[in-house]
């Protein structure tokens, strides 16, 4: 098995602003294992390119089929660097298989909940354009800064319908967040995501033991020893591949989740569809999703997964399903082709 890897930087639409800044443009590794005449695929932002050569020669005499084997001899080269390579394999497996990885899962066929997409922090005249205009998407996901109160909730359910999360990015102490959770559910919010700031369980506790609102860890969920650790201090959980090392932890905490009786949801960082397709394999075993990460994006290099109006249609291919256009990306270094 080869692994070879490159860089792409991929635009935005339009500058996405949360709790940790301003994005324009986003910078992904993208990983490909090639075994035979077929070819695996992963890709993570943040991945590092060191890290990656030194999973190189481990996998040099593995097979897709002792896909387990081979992830419990990688080198530890962090989360999102072993979330590529993960990525890849289980796209590799799927590829040598012939078969959808959600097929091999035992998940094909089931039903899928409708994705969340993202607003970020901006103006409310601009939060009533957006809420106006997605008006038709089933679920909207508000991020909130450290100066907000959670009155712009009302901003955005006085002009639209749906259900609405709220994303607070580790924004307020405890007395804080208590109040901001007061205010959201006068405006029927659903869920609010990672109130304080993350290493602060006592806080997270006592926020969840008296929010009206469901409270979701998000920051302070990486791994599965994290899922065990939450059980009692929140009601649900946010799980993404690039912070717990890539589908087949994410397909743990999923099942610990459960078991421990707090629902999970699927999320992402804002990345093309090589990564969402990735993740959506998994998207029959939660209860609810944040896989909107390509939809901003100008000039995604990957087709996969299908987004409409918060309906994810998954890929039918064998592994996870994308496929890069026959274009080339923005990129630093070699074009994907």
């Amino acid at each position: 098995m080869k692994l070879a890897h490159r860089e792409i930087v991929i635009a935005l639409r339009e500058p996405f602003v949360s709790n940790t800044g301003v994005t324009t443009r986003v910078r992904q590794r993208v990983v490909e294992l090639t075994w035979r005449d077929l070819r695996g695929l992963g890709t993570a932002r943040d991945a590092d390119p060191a890290g990656l050569d030194a999973c190189a020669p481990v996998l040099a005499g593995a097979s897709p089929y002792g896909l387990r084997a081979a992830l419990d001899a990688l080198p530890d080269v962090g989360a999102a660097t072993r979330s590529a390579v993960d990525m890849a394999l289980h796209d590799l497996l799927g590829k040598a298989t012939g078969r959808p990885l959600r097929q091999l899962l035992g998940l094909d066929g089931l039903p899928v909940p409708p994705t969340a997409l993202s607003i970020g922090a901006c103006p409310d005249d601009e939060l009533v354009r957006r809420g106006r205009a997605l008006a038709h998407w089933p679920v909207l996901k508000l991020k909130l800064t450290p100066q907000d109160d959670g009155s712009r909730a009302g901003v955005l359910r006085a002009v639209y319908p749906g259900r609405i999360r709220v994303d607070g990015n580790g924004s307020w102490d405890r007395a804080q967040a208590l109040r901001v959770a007061e205010e959201l559910h006068r405006h029927d919010v659903e869920l609010l995501e990672q109130p304080v700031a993350p290493g602060h369980l006592d806080d997270l506790r006592h926020v969840h033991e008296h929010s009206p609102v469901p409270v979701f860890a998000d920051e302070d969920c990486a791994t599965s020893e994290d899922v065990l650790r939450l059980r009692g201090h929140v009601s649900g959980v946010n799980i993404k591949l690039v912070t717990c090392g890539g589908l087949a932890e994410a397909h743990r905490m999923i099942l610990l989740a459960r078991a421990c009786g707090l629902r999970t949801m699927l999320g992402c960082k804002v990345e093309s569809a090589l990564g969402v397709c990735a993740m959506a394999q998994l998207a029959p075993l939660a209860d609810h999703l944040d896989l909107d990460g390509p939809v901003g994006l100008r000039d995604d290099p990957f087709t996969g997964v299908r987004i409409d109006d918060g309906a994810l249609s998954l890929p039918t291919g064998p592994g996870i399903g994308a496929t890069p256009l026959h274009r080339t990306p923005t990129h630093l270094g070699q074009g994907l082709t």
